[in-house]
């Protein structure tokens, strides 16, 4: 097979695993990982776009077509940045991203990395938990292709 898949996040511990799996794959033929920062790994298979608004991705637009797999795994701990750069990057992102990928790559099988906790009530006064939630709704109302939401409540390196 000839998978193109789409990582946002690949600098951190999950997406860089996920990176690593899908580099070794012979059903992926192309891994485009949008990145705050170069990724110090290299492959032929790997492009690599650095790009530091995610608010604005239309300057790369051909990087959302025909994606098959979308591994969603940017993010940043609660306490990191202030409550209001918590949700743009939470929230906002995953919207502007979601809304490309809809339009670009309809049928995308889209892979959030949520968390344990995650409140679909939208009502928690936890950053994390009403965060995730608006991010998972929005999600769950985009209708891509196939979405699969993980909410693991401890990830432990390897």
């Amino acid at each position: 097979m000839n998978k193109r898949v789409l990582i946002l996040g690949a600098n951190g511990m999950t997406g860089d695993l996920i990176l690593q799996k899908c580099l070794q794959s012979n059903d992926i033929a192309e891994v485009i990982a949008i990145t705050r920062k170069e990724l110090p790994t290299k492959n032929v298979k790997l492009r690599n776009i650095i790009h530091t608004n995610f608010l604005n991705v239309d300057a790369f637009d051909h990087a959302f077509e025909n994606i098959d797999i979308c591994y969603y795994c940017l993010g940043v701990y609660t306490g990191a940045v202030s409550n209001e750069l918590f949700f743009e990057i939470t929230v906002d992102y995953t919207k502007v991203i979601a809304n490309k990928l809809k339009q670009k790559s309809p049928a995308v099988s889209f892979c959030f990395l949520s968390g344990m906790g995650a409140d679909l009530t939208e009502k928690s006064k936890l950053p994390f938990a009403k965060a995730k939630g608006i991010a998972e709704n929005y999600l769950l109302q985009l209708a891509l292709g196939k979405l699969i939401i993980y909410r693991p409540g401890y990830i432990y390196p390897v």
